[in-house]
């Protein structure tokens, strides 16, 4: 049947269905509501949670897939699913000092992974979760040890309006409840960038290294250039955008510059199900008109490569 790819999942979030929307919500919302849950998650519930992420996506036929682990323990059920792709251990934070000894933990586990017997086919990679989540060194020390050492790279970018003006402004989106703090945690730069997410991650020198770029809603023209010219591949996630208010990737300009282009999931905190089928469906229903329908089909049936190769 050939290979069936969902390149962006978020495994360990499969038991935290019930934050997916029914309806459109503001995404900074939801970011709050995610992370007031994750507090409570177990690593039992973690695992419980990865082992039916992974088992959903085999029940639909998927053959390879990019993972994001927050937590790190998908690594192991993964490498030993039969699946092939990436999955990617999660850094990000503000605090230099933290955020670097983070990152110096996933390294090792990198490494270590990299001996495992049959290692190549379910790769490990290193995310740096999104401009605004991460201090600047950060990003552009990660990026650059990927870049040296062969390392698959992802990270979330442009996925929203607010996070485009956060970046430019520094000013907060006002959110209100239990959840605010949570927020103002995670969006708290030292400085602000002054710049849009694609050219801050070129200035910083992350592009090089070639990441994967999961959302890449909002975006210029000039901003699809330095994605195209970095020879990076991104990936669409077009129910998720849709309920998190984060609007229409413009599909038809990746395609057209000639910019891989990979379709996933996201989790099922923000989408109904796991079955890429049905996200290139919807794909093909919000495009309708700009791309072809067997263009998008064609999308779900690329085998998944890490940027790094």
């Amino acid at each position: 049947m050939g290979p069936l790819t969902n390149a962006h999942t978020h495994l360990e979030l499969t038991d935290l269905a019930h934050l997916c929307p029914t309806e459109p919500v503001s995404i900074v919302s939801w970011m709050g509501r995610l992370a007031w849950n994750l507090r409570k998650q177990s690593k039992a519930r973690t695992q419980a949670s990865i082992e039916r992420g992974t088992a959903e996506l085999q029940a639909c036929g998927t053959t390879h897939l990019g993972d994001i682990t927050r937590t790190w323990l998908s690594v192991e059920p993964l490498m030993v699913s039969g699946l092939h792709g990436v999955v990617y251990l999660e850094v990000m934070g503000h605090n230099k000092n933290k955020a670097f000894k983070r990152l110096e933990q996933a390294k090792i586990e990198i490494r270590k992974a990299r001996q495992y017997p049959g290692y190549g086919s379910m790769q490990v990679g290193l995310s740096l979760h999104a401009p605004y989540s991460c201090h600047p060194d950060l990003l552009r020390v990660g990026a650059e040890w990927c870049r040296a050492e062969g390392v698959p790279l992802c990270i979330h970018a442009a996925e929203s309006a607010a996070e485009t003006k956060f970046l430019l402004s520094g000013k907060l989106p006002l959110v209100k409840g239990p959840v605010a703090s949570l927020v103002k945690k995670l969006l708290s730069l030292p400085v602000s960038p002054g710049l849009r997410p694609i050219p801050y991650l070129a200035r910083l020198g992350v592009l090089a290294a070639r990441p994967l770029l999961v959302h890449a809603v909002h975006v210029t023209g000039d901003d699809i250039g330095l994605i195209a010219n970095a020879d990076c591949a991104v990936v669409h996630c077009p129910r998720s955008n849709d309920l998190l208010s984060c609007g229409r990737m413009p599909l038809d300009s990746y395609l057209a510059a000639g910019v891989p282009v990979y379709i996933g999931t996201d989790s099922r905190a923000s989408s109904p199900d796991l079955d890429v089928r049905a996200e290139a469906e919807f794909a093909q229903r919000l495009h309708a008109g700009l791309v072809e329908s067997q263009n998008i089909t064609h999308l779900i049936h690329q085998p998944f490569r890490p940027t790094s190769e």
